[in-house]
C-alpha cells in the first residue's frame, strides 16, 4: 500500500483548467497526510480511535484534541480513555512495528495529546445540529472565549515551514478549531493567509456552531461536511460486521479491542480519517475523487466547501475497509510478519498522472507484487465448494500451492471522480496493463482510472492505484 510512486508534475498545470484549485494546492507536497483528530469522547470516538490507532503508520498525527460537542457538551477528558487505549496500543506496538516500521510509539502519540474547548456555554442550546447545512447563521463569537491548549497546537501547526495541507478531523464539535483560526487572524495577520489555506476540516455534522463561523470568516479553509457517516460506519455497517467485534476484539485475547465499547461495528466517526490512509485512492488529494471515507462536491455559493454526495460512496467500501481492519488486528498479535496477512504491493514507474490528446492510444502499466506467502488455509476457504466438485481436496491443493493458488487478483474500472463525463473502453492486457483510445474533447478533461488488487487470502486486503489522464484537444 505504501509503495504506490506517486507522479506529481505532470497533472498541475492541465487539470487545474477542467478541476477546482483544490487539486492544486494538495498535490504540491509529498509525504504523510498531517492529521489532527479532535473527539469528544462519545461512545462512538472511543471505537473509532481503537480503529484510528491502527492506521496511524499511513498518517502524520501532530495531535488528538479532546474537546465537547452537543451531544457531550462537558466532554470526556475527565477521564483518562485515551490513555488507557494508548496503553494497550503500547503492548501490542511490538508487533505492529514487524508489520510496519512506520508505526509509531505509544509515547510520541502522548506527546500530542491536548485538550481543547470543553465549555459548554460554547455550544447554543435549542439547535438542530443534525440539520445545519452550508450557510446558516453564525451563532458564536470565538473573540470572546479562552484559549486553549489544542486550539494553541493547531494554530502552532498551521504556522509551521510546511507545505502540506493538514486534515483537521472534527469526530465532536469544531469550536477548537474556530478558536484557533480567530486568534491565527487576530494575532498573525501576516501569516493568516498562507496558514489558513492549510486546513481541511473534515467534519461529522456541524456539532457545534463552529463550523457556520469558519465558512464566513474564515473562508480560506476547506470544510468537507459528512452527513452521510450516518447509517453508515455508525450503525449501517453492522450488516457487514456480524460477530466481528466479538471475534477479533473482545474476545479476552486483543489487548487494544477490549477497549472497543461496542458489541458492533459503530463508528460513526471513522470516515473522517479513512480519506486520509495511504491506499492508493488518492482521496486527501481532492475531495470529489472519492475513498473509503466517501466522496464529495463543491456546496453552490462557496469555494472550499463540500458535501457528501450519498450514503452508496461510503458504503461501496466497507468490506475492503472492514477486512484492511481485521488484517491490522490480527497484526497485533502477531509477532512474525510471515504469519499475518498484508496488502499487496502496486508500484507505477512510470507515473499515476498522464497527458495526452484526443485519439491517442493509452497505455496504462503497473506492477504488483505480494510478499506473503500463499495461503492454502485462506485459499480452500474461499475456493474449496468449486473444488470438491471436481473430486479434489485440501490435501491435492497443499502438494503444489504455486500451482494451484492465485496470489492476487485485479481488476481495473473508470471512476466517477473524473471531469469526463462519458464512458471509454478498456481492454485488458492481463493483470497489471490496459489500455484505450483518448476520446474527443472540446477541452481539457480529467478521467479516473482504478487499479484494484486484492490477494487471495484472509482476511482479504486491497491496494490500489488511481490512475489519472489528463485528455487534451487535438
Amino acid at each position: 500500500m505504501k509503495n504506490i510512486w506517486y507522479g506529481l508534475c505532470l497533472l498541475l498545470a492541465c487539470q487545474a483548467c477542467a478541476k477546482q484549485e483544490f487539486t492544486e494546492t494538495a498535490r504540491s507536497w509529498e509525504g504523510k497526510p498531517r492529521v489532527v483528530v479532535m473527539t469528544d469522547g462519545e461512545v462512538d470516538d472511543r471505537c473509532s480511535m481503537v480503529h484510528f490507532l491502527l492506521y496511524a503508520n499511513d498518517m502524520q498525527v501532530d495531535a488528538i484534541i479532546q474537546s465537547n460537542s452537543c451531544f457531550q457538551r462537558n466532554g470526556w477528558s475527565s477521564e483518562p480513555w485515551i490513555e488507557e487505549q494508548l496503553a494497550a496500543y503500547e503492548a501490542v506496538y511490538p508487533n505492529l512495528k514487524v508489520h510496519d516500521a512506520d508505526y509509531p510509539t505509544a509515547d510520541e502519540l502522548r506527546k500530542v495529546v491536548y485538550v481543547g474547548d470543553e465549555n459548554p456555554s460554547h455550544v447554543p442550546q435549542g439547535i438542530s445540529y443534525k440539520t445545519i447545512l452550508p450557510g446558516a447563521n453564525v451563532l458564536v463569537n470565538p473573540a470572546e472565549w479562552e484559549d486553549t491548549p489544542g486550539s494553541d497546537r493547531i494554530v502552532e501547526i498551521l504556522l509551521e515551514d510546511d507545505p502540506r495541507p493538514v486534515y483537521i478531523q472534527c469526530w465532536g464539535g469544531v469550536n477548537t478549531a474556530a478558536k484557533a483560526f480567530q486568534k491565527l487572524q487576530a494575532e498573525y495577520p501576516d501569516e493568516y493567509e498562507r496558514a489558513i489555506a492549510k486546513a481541511v476540516l473534515y467534519c461529522i455534522w456541524y456539532q457545534d456552531a463552529g463550523g457556520s463561523y469558519i465558512e464566513k470568516y474564515h473562508p480560506g479553509a476547506t470544510i468537507l461536511l459528512s452527513h452521510h457517516f450516518s447509517g453508515s460506519w455508525d450503525y449501517g455497517a453492522m450488516s457487514n460486521s456480524d460477530n466481528f467485534v466479538s471475534q477479533y476484539m473482545q474476545n479476552g485475547q486483543h489487548p487494544l479491542g477490549k477497549f472497543y465499547t461496542q458489541p458492533y461495528i459503530s463508528e460513526g466517526d471513522t470516515p473522517a480519517f479513512l480519506n486520509f490512509i495511504d491506499n492508493g485512492l488518492r482521496a486527501c488529494e481532492d475531495p470529489t475523487y472519492g475513498g473509503w471515507g466517501g466522496r464529495f462536491y463543491r456546496v453552490d455559493g462557496f469555494e472550499n466547501v463540500y458535501r457528501d454526495v450519498s450514503l452508496g460512496a461510503l458504503r461501496e467500501w466497507i468490506e475492503p475497509a472492514l477486512r484492511d481492519f481485521q488484517a491490522r488486528l490480527e497484526w497485533c498479535l502477531t509477532p512474525v510478519y510471515e504469519d499475518a496477512n498484508h496488502a499487496p504491493e502496486i508500484v507505477v514507474p512510470e507515473g499515476l498522472d498522464i497527458v495526452v490528446r484526443s485519439g491517442e492510444k493509452v497505455t496504462l502499466k503497473a506492477q504488483i507484487s505480494d510478499k506473503d506467502p500463499r495461503d492454502v488455509e485462506g485459499a480452500w476457504h474461499l475456493r474449496g465448494h468449486m473444488w470438491e466438485q471436481k473430486g479434489r481436496t485440501k490435501a491435492w491443493l497443499e502438494e503444489n500451492p504455486e500451482k494451484r493458488i492465485e496470489e492476487y487478483r485485479s481488476d481495473w474500472c473508470q471512476m466517477p471522480g473524473g471531469s469526463y463525463t462519458g464512458s471509454i473502453d478498456l481492454v485488458f492486457e492481463g493483470k497489471d496493463q490496459v489500455h484505450f483510445v483518448a476520446p474527443e474533447v472540446d477541452s481539457p478533461q480529467t478521467i479516473h482510472v482504478l487499479l484494484e488488487a486484492y490477494d487471495m487470502a484472509l482476511p482479504r486486503m486491497t491496494s490500489y492505484a488511481r490512475f489519472i489522464v489528463t485528455v487534451l484537444p487535438k
